[in-house]
């Protein structure tokens, strides 16, 4: 009881908009901690984080912790805190990395293979093209395709590995609760339902503030192994998230353009710089060693033993991508109870996971 209490008071202070990462680091620095902040509060605090921010906060305070819980449960999110088995370990190393996630669908703790796709919002017919090829080529052969739900790449990227039947997951400058730019809500809800996820370290309501998209960056790129540049204009905030890939001893690569357009400016300059070259998810992969009979042999170690008959056929069904309770039923022929229980017991036992709708995946 006492652990959930200090990680709903670490919530609390990640559920303010106003509050920004460096004055809730001098709190907790301050204080302690974030149940002691919690604990503590008081107008005493005004000189760390400004009127705007203690309002807000001694507004969600009043409301209790309990109320804060049922809110983030009402809107389908999650929350991950560093430790937690949902949290990224990869994002333990880098500078600054998030003391709360909130997040809808699937995160794992060890994310083996995951490529960031950036890349312009005004892009051209070849970038979005290259770039929804990629990313599909690279969902299908496992590798989990990460982007920041924008238009223009991040689009193209996301439906590129959806159409690939793989995982893509989209980092938020906005809160889980805001999804921007609206007409990427479907978008969105898509990558949730097919065993991906939609993540955000701001407050679910946030507004998606200029400022926000620059910190981000610094997720997109440190959830991944190596960042892929599709195409950028001089000056592009995409610059940022190759910055911080570089920083944190992430591979940069880039697809080179048309010589006179202007987005392929920046990844030529890249290439000339050391990035290296990537025509295809095929040179991807084949520079990341994840293709061959190594890469192989790696995916052969996810094969669960011992299974019986009855969870070989559901296994089986689940092979090429998610399916709801009714179309599993349908490829496997059980009837509704036994689904059921056997899908009780492969859960319990770590051969798939649920999704939100009552549609499961294979675990690995």
């Amino acid at each position: 009881m006492a652990e959930e209490r200090g990680r709903l008071c670490r919530v609390w202070l990640a559920s303010s908009q106003s509050l920004g990462y460096k004055a809730r680091g001098r709190l907790v620095e301050t204080y302690g901690s974030a149940e002691a902040v919690f604990d503590r509060f008081s107008p005493d605090m005004l000189s760390i984080i400004g009127g705007k921010a203690y309002q807000e906060l001694k507004r969600i305070r009043e409301l209790g912790l309990p109320k804060l819980a049922l809110a983030i449960e009402r809107i389908g999110a999650s929350v991950a805190l560093p430790g937690d088995e949902a949290y990224p370990a990869v994002l333990d190393d880098i500078i600054d990395p998030p003391d709360v996630l909130f997040y809808q669908g699937v995160l794992y703790r060890e994310e083996r293979r995951a490529i960031a796709l950036v890349g312009s919002r005004r892009e051209t017919r070849y970038g979005r093209e290259q770039a929804h090829k990629i990313a599909r080529g690279l969902a299908e052969n496992g590798v989990t395709v990460v982007s920041g739900l924008a238009r223009g790449i991040d689009t193209a990227a996301h439906l590129g590995a959806l159409e690939g039947r793989g995982r893509t997951i989209a980092v938020l400058g906005s809160g889980i609760n805001n999804i921007y730019p609206p007409e990427n809500r479907d978008l969105a809800e898509r990558i949730i339902s097919s065993g991906g996820a939609v993540i955000s370290e701001f407050a679910p309501g946030a507004q998606p503030m200029a400022y926000h998209f620059p910190f981000r960056n610094r997720l997109v790129s440190g959830l991944c192994q190596a960042v892929m540049l599709i195409e950028a204009r001089e000056k592009s905030g995409t610059l940022i998230t190759v910055g911080h890939a570089l920083a944190q001893g992430r591979e940069v690569f880039a697809l080179p353009g048309q010589v006179d357009v202007p987005g392929s400016r920046v990844p030529h300059q890249m290439l000339r710089e050391g990035a290296r070259l990537a025509a295809s998810w095929e040179d991807i992969l084949e520079d990341m060693g994840w293709s061959g009979p190594a890469a192989k042999a790696e995916q052969l170690e996810f094969i669960p033993p011992d299974l019986t008959n009855e969870q070989r056929r559901i296994y089986d069904a689940l092979c090429d991508e998610p399916l709801g309770f009714e179309e599993l039923a349908d490829r496997t022929s059980f009837g509704v109870m036994e689904l059921n229980a056997q899908i009780t017991l492969m859960e319990l036992a770590g051969l798939i996971q649920a999704l939100p709708g009552r549609v499961f995946r294979r675990a690995h």
